[in-house]
């Protein structure tokens, strides 16, 4: 049994791809996230108060987890870029106002859901009407306001690992969808590829100002470096793997290498949905180092398989499944879960426990704390001997 390590000594040896004391657990990146109900369940069963600040997490917010993750023995906490001025900071448990963001898009509640609506560049998508567009401003001061007093003193007084959280709602691919509209993105990707690389590109321009801005602030301090964009249905790509290698690729790769420059000792980590196993290996070549979420159910995403022939290039976080153990399993269903998942992608180091995607209004309580337990206690190297 190895002398217990620090947070930040466990996930950095794990992220290289070593064996540390034991499997890193966290909660509250991308695709890690509480309901808020869930959040407020916590809470009062640790009996902690909230924290006054709400923080954004791409397109909401959410309480500050931190007082749950002390008491759940977690090994990351999370820096968050601001919002701008003029987002409302909804509770997602009390009424909620509408609104329109700074990118034209409406914010509301269908069905118990964010949803996002708007699609700004939606109709008569031309070259001119991208360039005039009124996209956000990145160097907006309010956005880095006491981010900076914040990652010091977590890389400072505390030991966890630190998370840049996503500054933006996603990424390429996400906003393309976002901005143009889920059937105009796909259409474009076959019928109108000029537009398609004319829109990507000043996307990720974009893009690429809020992690900078965010980044030279955080970067000397984080350990990873979060990302998303959702290339994949519960059956395959979304789209021909080979838009991605042509279009998107170029455009990441261009900003793993900014991020990389601002934040030299951080591992750059993809949040991507669904059955997207075909795009794994231009991910990497990208520069992609961290996998998240694995939804081990669909095709082509079995841990085994993806551990063994992607497991030298890629860190992978997640696994456990949310759909049918974490929801609806006993107590000993979860522990099972969570051993399966740390004996299937733990061994050598490159895996972070993490579930396959939020944690829902349909799991109980009494699953989410083994969850944790589960993982503090079966994820002891070496693995053969938990």
């Amino acid at each position: 049994m190895q002398e217990e390590m620090t947070p930040r000594e466990r996930v950095r040896l794990a992220l290289n791809h070593k064996e540390p004391d034991r499997v890193p657990v966290t909660l509250g990146g991308s695709a890690n996230h509480l309901t808020e109900q869930r959040y407020e369940l916590l809470r009062d069963h640790f009996g902690v108060r909230d924290v006054p600040r709400r923080t954004l997490v791409g397109f909401y917010t959410t309480p500050d987890y931190n007082p749950i993750l002390d008491k759940l023995g977690t090994d990351f906490r999370f820096i968050h870029i601001r919002p701008p001025e003029g987002y409302i900071a909804n509770s997602m448990t009390g009424e909620f106002t509408e609104f329109i963001d700074e990118w034209g898009l409406h914010h509301r509640i269908i069905g118990g859901y964010y949803d996002m609506t708007g699609a700004p560049l939606g109709e008569d998508l031309t070259i001119e009407k991208i360039e005039n567009f009124n996209w956000p401003d990145p160097t907006r001061p309010e956005r880095m306001a006491g981010v900076k007093e914040e990652v010091e003193d977590l890389f400072n007084n505390t030991d966890y690992s630190i998370v840049a959280h996503r500054p933006v709602y996603g990424n390429i691919w996400e906003f393309t969808r976002l901005l143009a509209g889920m059937e105009n993105a796909l259409m474009m990707t076959v019928l109108d590829t000029k537009i398609f690389s004319y829109l990507t590109g000043k996307i990720a321009e974009v893009l690429d100002g809020f992690y900078y801005e965010f980044l030279k602030v955080v970067g000397p301090y984080v350990d990873v470096i979060e990302l998303a964009e959702d290339l994949g249905t519960n059956n395959g790509p979304m789209f021909n793997p080979e838009v991605y290698t042509k279009y998107l690729k170029p455009l990441h790769k261009k900003s793993i290498e900014m991020y990389k420059k601002l934040a030299p000792n951080a591992k750059v980590m993809l949040h991507n949905d669904g059955a997207i196993r075909k795009f794994i290996p231009d991910l990497i070549e990208a520069g992609f180092e961290i996998l998240n979420p694995i939804e081990g159910h669909l095709p082509g995403m079995d841990p085994v398989g993806l551990k063994r022939d992607f497991g030298k290039d890629l860190v992978f976080q997640g696994g456990v499944d949310v759909k049918t153990v974490l929801n609806n399993g006993t107590v000993e269903d979860v522990r099972k879960e969570v051993r399966l998942r740390i004996e299937q992608m733990g061994e050598g180091g490159g895996y972070i426990l993490a579930p396959a995607h939020n944690f829902s209004n349909d799991i109980p309580l009494e699953n989410m704390l083994e969850f944790f337990k589960g993982g503090l206690e079966l994820g002891k190297y070496p693995l053969s001997e938990g």
